[in-house]
């Protein structure tokens, strides 16, 4: 029986050189993985922040033009502006560290004689490529 347990105890020594490397290699291939999933999501929320933030813009510059439609006494350069596209502005918006620009332009269709269609178009980069998100509204004269 002595012979049995000596045996045994000399078959287990510990892990192995080339076991302890296949595991750090295989730790290794999962903690990468698990790396990339990471920054996947990182960019995948700051593009939507982005998008977000270019909303809150498009908004914020909307309601301004109708604000300016019905307090303005005199008649709104708006609604007499010419059916076109106009650079409206460019607004920069900080956020996660960084600055972001976001370019506004307009542009105003005739669709009667007292309404006009006014389309707003926001567009800003991320990452080398041009987003853009839109909004339009029609605008009227009050009588």
């Amino acid at each position: 029986m002595d012979r049995v347990a000596l045996r045994n105890r000399l078959n287990d020594r510990g892990v192995t050189l080339i076991e302890m490397i296949i595991a750090l290699v295989l730790l290794l291939i999962v903690s990468l993985a698990m790396m990339q999933t990471g920054n996947l999501a990182i960019q995948t929320n700051l593009a939507n922040a982005l998008r977000d933030e270019a909303v809150n813009v498009a908004e914020a510059r909307m309601n301004e033009l109708r604000n300016e439609l019905l307090t303005s006494t005199a008649t709104s350069t708006l609604l007499t502006q010419t059916a076109g596209l106009v650079s409206d502005s460019t607004t920069t918006r900080s956020f996660r560290a960084a600055s972001f620009q976001y370019t506004l332009s307009r542009q105003v269709s005739d669709i009667g004689t007292d309404a006009k269609q006014v389309t707003l178009n926001v567009t800003w980069t991320h990452q080398g490529a041009s987003h853009s998100h839109s909004i339009t509204t029609i605008l009227r004269r009050q009588s």
